[in-house]
């Protein structure tokens, strides 16, 4: 049986940044609803956000509702362990980043992909696949009251636009989606892992002190 590697990628993201959004909230100390609601709308939110803007109706996750019951069922997974292991809440961020690089890495790619589908310029494509991958999670970071990754120097919306960029060249050079799609995603993921491993950040300026 053939499996379309984007379809793959896009269920990778889904329970990705499900459990991101998840974890988020448990750290949050919501309730369970919570917990769902994140998940959700972490799960759903960038392919949401890019669908609005290039004008596809209905959004995606409306003609494909088993999305949605994905990200649900990783809620429901999330709220599970947590509830079974609540001694692990302290060491969650580290779960909640791990699992945001794995979506970012997903959905920009299938961002990207989409947007070169709908005739739009490449750069323009890799934009259209940042704003993807890095939706989900500045919607998380919002409902969490914390400062959004993109905003506080990370390596993060940078490493999205270099694995965009990457394939985006690779299509124009004929190479296999599949291939392409691949190499895009794993260099997001390799960067953005690495910076989180050894701290790599963009300058940022100090916060005023009251």
């Amino acid at each position: 049986m053939n499996v379309d590697p984007l379809r793959a990628a896009e269920i990778i993201g889904i329970v990705a940044f499900a459990v991101s959004g998840g974890y988020a909230a448990v750290r949050a100390g919501m309730d369970w609803v919570g917990v769902l609601v994140l998940a959700v709308v972490v799960a759903v939110g960038g392919g949401t956000t890019r669908d609005l803007l290039l004008g596809i109706e209905p959004v995606w996750w409306v003609t494909a509702p088993g999305d949605l019951v994905l990200a649900m069922v990783t809620a429901a997974v999330v709220i599970a362990v947590a509830t079974l292991h609540p001694q692990s809440k302290p060491d969650t961020w580290r779960t909640v980043l791990y699992a945001d690089a794995v979506g970012l890495s997903a959905f920009t790619v299938i961002g990207t992909s989409i947007a070169l589908d709908h005739d739009v310029r490449p750069w323009i494509a890799v934009f259209f696949g940042v704003i993807t991958g890095t939706g989900g999670g500045v919607i998380r970071d919002v409902l969490v009251r914390r400062k959004p990754l993109i905003l506080v120097g990370e390596i993060y919306a940078l490493a999205a636009a270099a694995g965009g960029v990457l394939y985006v060249v690779l299509r124009g050079l004929d190479v296999e989606s599949s291939v392409a799609a691949g190499c895009g995603a794993a260099l997001i993921l390799v960067v953005r892992v690495m910076a989180m491993r050894w701290h790599w950040a963009l300058p940022r300026f100090p916060e005023p002190h009251a």
